[in-house]
C-alpha cells in the first residue's frame, strides 16, 4: 500500500509512521545489526539496492504495510502487517504481525509493549480484523515471553525454509478477547 494512504498510527504514547524513502538509511543500520538479522528468517546483509527493489516491492502492495516506531519523536524500532495469503489487508479477517526494536534501551522495558499494542488496537478496531498471527524462531525465548503477555496463545510449530536452510517456527494467535485483556492490563502503564 503507497505510504501516503496509509494512516499513522498514534496510541500507547507511541507513534507509528508509514516507511518512506528517507527512512531507508536508518532500517537498514537496524536490520543488518547483528542482533536484529540474528532473529530473521534471512540473516543476510542487505545491500541499499536490495532495499530500495524491496522499497519499490512494497510501497504499491496492498497486502502489507509497513512502520517506523516513534517514542518522542525518535525512531526506535520497526513493525509491519501482512496479509498471509497477500490478500489486501482492508478487510482481511487474518493478519501476520512484525515487530522490533533496534534501540536496546527499550528492549526488556514496558516502552517494548506499546507498539504493538498500537499497532494490535489498529488491526482490531481500526481494520476490523478478528486473528493476528505472529512467527517467532523457537529460539527467541524473549519473544514468545513478549507475546504471551500480549495475549497470544501457541498454536502450532512451523518449519520455514531460509536461504540457510530450515528454521522451526512457533505460530502463535491473538484474538480480540486476548488483546482486550492484555490492552486493560497495560493501559495503566501507558499514561
Amino acid at each position: 500500500m503507497n505510504a501516503a494512504l496509509q494512516p499513522t498510527i498514534r496510541a500507547y504514547g507511541v507513534d507509528l509512521t508509514p516507511v518512506l524513502a528517507i527512512d531507508l538509511p536508518q532500517l537498514r543500520t537496524w536490520r543488518n545489526s547483528p542482533d536484529i538479522a540474528a532473529q530473521m528468517l534471512d540473516q543476510r546483509q542487505i545491500s541499499p539496492e536490495a532495499q530500495q527493489l524491496w522499497f519499490s516491492r512494497i510501497s504499491n502492495d496492498a497486502s502489507q504495510q509497513h512502520f517506523v516506531i516513534r517514542y518522542k519523536d525518535q525512531p526506535v524500532g520497526a513493525c509491519n502487517l501482512k496479509q498471509p495469503d497477500g490478500e489486501a489487508i482492508t478487510g482481511s479477517a487474518i493478519l501476520e504481525s512484525g515487530f522490533y526494536l533496534a534501540d536496546p534501551r527499550f528492549r526488556g522495558s514496558m516502552l517494548a509493549f506499546f507498539p504493538a499494542l498500537a499497532l494490535n488496537q489498529y488491526c482490531f478496531q481500526t481494520l476490523g480484523c478478528t486473528t493476528l498471527l505472529a512467527h517467532v524462531k523457537l529460539d527467541n525465548q524473549a519473544a514468545l515471553r513478549f507475546n504471551q503477555q500480549l495475549g497470544y496463545q501457541m498454536t502450532q510449530q512451523i518449519s520455514q525454509p531460509t536461504p540457510d536452510g530450515q528454521v522451526l517456527l512457533q505460530q502463535m494467535q491473538l484474538d480480540l478477547s486476548g488483546f482486550t485483556q492484555a490492552a486493560s492490563r497495560f493501559a495503566r502503564f501507558a499514561g
